[in-house]
This record gives structure tokens, sequence and C-alpha cells, in this order.
């Protein structure tokens, strides 16, 4: 049968079929409803290879220090999109002796460590959106050995379903998104996974809450 006759015959035999209207929002999945959103990151973050840890705002700056010298990180490039942070992130670099430059590709390249926020988490698989900007290039979270993130607890989102539903808004004026899961991994043929070929080979996410947290809940 010629390719024309074919789709006609299609488009004759589909032309009284019902049309099914969309649901009005997404259905919630299994992934999605356990109800628990730092911890059940932390350990789909773990199993990708990665870490993740609650801090206290009046900690962060030792949390950035312990990081940067687990990482053994000297020098490190800071994205400016962590100014909420930015005093407790210039502490904690200068604790871990560990100098901040400005991010060029040239600094982005030669550093240990790369230091930026993110759009927010997902808990089902423990991964961060980075909205790649002038305030916080691509390159700061790419080219760097290591990479730092920082995150407010209250961007913790539950699944995919309640990412998508956001992410038109948070893409307005970005040059690129990326959704990222712990360092940077590859295989071969013979399935020999290597880190760091073609970004960080270690990440770490610190989370901070917004607020007090309820009476019983456990922050570093």
């Amino acid at each position: 049968m010629e390719r024309d006759a074919f789709l006609q015959l299609v488009a004759a035999r589909l032309g009284g079929a019902p049309e099914e209207p969309l649901p009005a929002m997404l259905p919630s999945t299994p992934a999605s409803g356990d109800g628990r959103l730092f911890e059940r990151f932390a350990e789909e973050l773990q199993k990708a290879g990665g870490v993740a840890r609650r801090v206290d705002r009046g900690r962060l700056a030792a949390a950035v220090a312990e990081a940067a010298t687990g990482m053994g990180a000297r020098s490190a490039v800071v994205a400016t999109d962590v100014e909420p942070w930015r005093d407790a992130v210039d502490d904690g670099l200068a604790g871990a002796a560990c100098r901040a430059s400005r991010v060029e590709r040239d600094s982005a390249a030669g550093a240990d460590l790369g230091i930026t926020s993110a759009v927010c988490g997902v808990a089902s698989t423990g991964s961060v959106l980075l909205r790649g900007s002038a305030r916080s290039p691509r390159i700061a979270s790419l080219l760097p050995r290591a990479h730092l993130v920082l995150l407010s607890e209250s961007t913790l989102l539950p699944g995919f379903e309640e990412l998508f539903e956001r992410l038109g808004d948070e893409m307005v004026g970005a040059a690129g998104a990326v959704l990222v899961t712990g360092p940077s991994r590859t295989a071969d043929i013979e399935l020999n996974v290597v880190r760091g070929v073609h970004g960080p080979g270690a990440v770490t996410v610190l989370v901070v809450p917004d607020a007090a947290r309820p009476a019983g809940s456990q922050v570093t």
C-alpha cells in the first residue's frame, strides 16, 4: 500500500475516535508520596555517589570549611547566586585555607571546588536543578573537580511532577538549565564506571533550613 493511501486509511479509521480530555494536573506517583523530603533527597543522592547534609545557618561557615577540607580544596570559584549565604561561604573558605576567585573560564578550569546555589532539589532522585545565568555560569559547577551546592530547604520538591509544575516560571530569562544527580559518571563498553571525566568527581549539597524547624527535627 502506498504511503498516502495508508495515511488516508488511518485518518479515516481514527476520525470517529473520542478524544480523551487531558488531566488538569499530573497525578501523584509512589516516588513522590512518602512525605519525607530531606531524608529521601539525602538517601537518593548517596546512592548516586553524592553527599547531602542539613546545616543550620549558624553552622554553615563550619560546614563549608569541612566540605572544602574533606574535598582537599585549596582554590574555589564562587557563583554570585550564593549571595544569601556569601558571608558564611567566605568565612568557611578562609577557615579551610581555600582561596576564592570570581567565576571565569580559566579560574574555574583550575579550581579544586565550585560553589553554587540551585533552583530546587528533587527528593525522589537526589537531583538539583541548576539554572545557567550570569549569576551562576555553568562552568562554576562543571569545570572544577568538586562541586558544593547550597540549597534552601524550602525548595526541596517531592518529585518530577512538582518540578514540572514550576519549571516554566523558573526558566524565564535563563541561558539553560540542567538536572545534576551526584558526581559526573561515565562507563566504557565493559561497564567500568569512571567519575569526574565530564564534570566534578565529588558533589556535596548543604541544605539550609529557611526557618525554625518543628520540635524533634535534627539539624547538624
